[in-house]
Order: C-alpha cells, then sequence, then structure tokens
C-alpha cells in the first residue's frame, strides 16, 4: 500500500493515502508542518497502523469537547453527585489542556497540569481523583477508536496524603452528648456514634427501614446537599454502602424514644404536620437539612471547649472502639459499609498495633504450654 507526499508551502506538506470504510477504500488527506523527513515518517506510521487495522481516523475534536461528550453519555448511569464531581474534574483540565486535539494529547500535557493543579493549592487527594476520571475518560476513547492509546496510563498522579482517622474515645463523646442536651439533633448524634453510619445515610432514615423488635435497621437512601441541586436523595454510594446494620439496645432506646417525641410533635402541629416518613425532622414533619447537623455539632464542640472534632468523627469512634474490642475488621467494614476490608484496615491502621500485641499475648495462652512442653 502506498501514499503520496507533495509540499504545500514552506514546511508544509500533504499525505494522500488510501483507508478502509464500508464502501471498500477511501482517500485520506493531511497535513504535516515539519521537514520532508517528518511528513515520510508520519506516512510510514499512518500506512503501517492500515497494515496492522489499527488505523484511527483523524479528527480534530479538542479534548473540551470530547469530555464533555463523555460526561453526557455517562451522566444517566452515575449519580448527581457523581456526575456533578466528574464535571469539577472536567473543567480543570479544560482549564489546562482543553483547547488541545484529544489525538495530540500527549502524557507531558496531562503531567503538567497535575503539577498546576498541586501548585494552586488543590490536594493530592483531589487531584488523583481528577486523574482517575480521565484516565476512564480516556480510556473510553480507546474503546470508542477516538484514540489508540491512553496517554494518562504513562502519568505519575500525585499520591492522596494518609491521614489518621481522628476519634474521640468514650469520655470525650459523653461530655460532647451532656453539651448536646436539649440540641433538636442531640439523637442524630447518639445514632451516628452507636450505628457508625454516615451523615448523608442518618438524614435519608425512613421508618419503614427500622425493625426495633429484630434490632436492625437497612440503609437504602442518602440525602445530601450538592452544589447546584439543592437537597437530593438518592442511593448509596455503593452496593456494599446498602447494607442492614445491628442495632444496640442503647440504639433502640434512642430510636423509641424517638418515635414518642415525633408523635408529640405531629400532634402539636396538627394540619400542617408533613407526612414524609423520615426519622429525623424539623417540628413539622419536614426533614432536616443534613448541612445543618455538622454546623450545630461545630458549634457544640465550639462551645464545649472539646478536642476537635466532626460529625464524620463519631463514625471513626463507632470503628475505633469495634476494632479496639477485638471484633474482626471483617465485621467493622460490613456494619461500615465500606467497599472492601483493605480500605477498614487502611483507615483503622493505628488502631491495629495494639490488636496485634493482643494477639500475641492469646496466642501464647492457647499454645504457648503446648509448645513449651515439647521444647
Amino acid at each position: 500500500m502506498k501514499g503520496t507526499i507533495q509540499p504545500r508551502g514552506p514546511r508544509t506538506w500533504r499525505l494522500r493515502y488510501d483507508v478502509p470504510s464500508p464502501d471498500g477504500r477511501k482517500q485520506v488527506s493531511e497535513t504535516i508542518h515539519g521537514n520532508k523527513r517528518d511528513a515520510q515518517r508520519t506516512l510510514r506510521e499512518r500506512l503501517a497502523a492500515i497494515d496492522k487495522g489499527i488505523y484511527i481516523e483523524r479528527s480534530e475534536e479538542a479534548v473540551a469537547e470530547y469530555l464533555e461528550r463523555w460526561l453526557e453519555v455517562h451522566s444517566a448511569q452515575v449519580s448527581i453527585r457523581t456526575r456533578v464531581g466528574y464535571a469539577s474534574s472536567i473543567k480543570r483540565f479544560k482549564r489546562h489542556f482543553g483547547a488541545v486535539a484529544l489525538q495530540k494529547l500527549r502524557p507531558e500535557h496531562i503531567q503538567a497540569s497535575y503539577d498546576a493543579m498541586l501548585e494552586s493549592g488543590l490536594t493530592g487527594r483531589t487531584v488523583l481523583h481528577s486523574h482517575r476520571v480521565l484516565s476512564q475518560a480516556l480510556k473510553d476513547a480507546v474503546k470508542w477508536g477516538l484514540i489508540l492509546r491512553n496517554p494518562a496510563d504513562v502519568v505519575s498522579p500525585p499520591r492522596a496524603e494518609k491521614k489518621e482517622a481522628v476519634a474521640w474515645n468514650a469520655d470525650i463523646i459523653s461530655k460532647f452528648m451532656d453539651a448536646a442536651e436539649g440540641c433538636r439533633y442531640r439523637d442524630v448524634y447518639s445514632l451516628a456514634a452507636l450505628t457508625g453510619m454516615r451523615r448523608s445515610e442518618l438524614a435519608g432514615l425512613k421508618w419503614p427501614d427500622i425493625d426495633t423488635k429484630s434490632g436492625r435497621l437497612r440503609v437504602v437512601r442518602t440525602r445530601q446537599r450538592i452544589y447546584g441541586h439543592g437537597i437530593v436523595e438518592g442511593q448509596p454510594k455503593t452496593h456494599r454502602s446498602r447494607r442492614t446494620v445491628a442495632l444496640s439496645p442503647s440504639a433502640v432506646s434512642v430510636l423509641e424514644s424517638i418515635k414518642t417525641n415525633q408523635i408529640e410533635m405531629r400532634l402539636k402541629a396538627g394540619p400542617l404536620w408533613q407526612h414524609t416518613d423520615y426519622i429525623f425532622t424539623m417540628e413539622n414533619g419536614a426533614p432536616i437539612d443534613p448541612d445543618n447537623l455538622s454546623r450545630e455539632f461545630r458549634r457544640i464542640v465550639r462551645e464545649a471547649g472539646l478536642p476537635h472534632g466532626t460529625l464524620h468523627g463519631l463514625r471513626h469512634a463507632y470503628a475505633t472502639a469495634l476494632l479496639s474490642a477485638n471484633v474482626h475488621p471483617a465485621v467493622v467494614q460490613s456494619a461500615l459499609g465500606h467497599s472492601s476490608i483493605t480500605l477498614t484496615i487502611d483507615t483503622y491502621s493505628h488502631v491495629m498495633p495494639g490488636l496485634e500485641e493482643a494477639a500475641t499475648r492469646r496466642i501464647d495462652d492457647i499454645l504457648g504450654d503446648a509448645v513449651a512442653a515439647n521444647s
């Protein structure tokens, strides 16, 4: 198979070659800038790709155009929160190399964008997340026959900074609960500490999800505020997050108290009561704003002079308490709704050394005498 090279001006050349098409073959014309040697090399590459069956038709579609098209295709397949996260990442890449043609995107473009993002103050975790979005988008571009290779495969994204989960102990939690006495969200904080549920999961709980007789609840929905969309009800982010949580007697007691208080609020509100079925509501039955839970939590911590802590820290306290009590990490993973046991162990690795020491002492209790007797 042959092609031709024609001069078109100073350091400009026109390549012509035939490519397969549904109708047989068609001729393609491509302009190359550089010396004749550059044009000859490019023509050889094109002809070799055609011979191997890996030729990709030339396109000037910009990275920005492709990423927007990719986002539109995937929008129906992901949650609103995930879509907003994708859009934020795409916006960053459009700023750095959006005008570059997709087929001319190089690893150095991507690497330079990561460096610039870090210099602008973004965390390594945020840049790593953006890398994963771009990598998936470019992987799909390869699958769709738009590019031959994924340039994101050969860059070095930053590592996510490993942060040790900060967890209050029982004494600090007790002081917090005392300080929260009279707060409308105290019961939410109690259930957070007793179940390890996420804020969005607590805000999404409804009474049909609860079975106090068997001492279990089902996590099947979330409520969270998403930028540009307001408060959105959705599903937990992974299939493992959609789970059943075993309730301790204390947790059951909290829920029964909430039920009683809600009945009183409903009678007081009368016809103004909104029958939403949510467990945590305002005085008129309307569901609470999840963001208010965190704002009120921070206020109580600040005014009570407690050590720094967040609402999510109650989830960490729950997990740390279980692991410290020698509960198997797989059980903790299931209770928290983590996607993998590796995530659970990595998040709470600071608790593990103490558990390993306890295991060492335990093995001596069980097998120490038997080994010593035969040594």
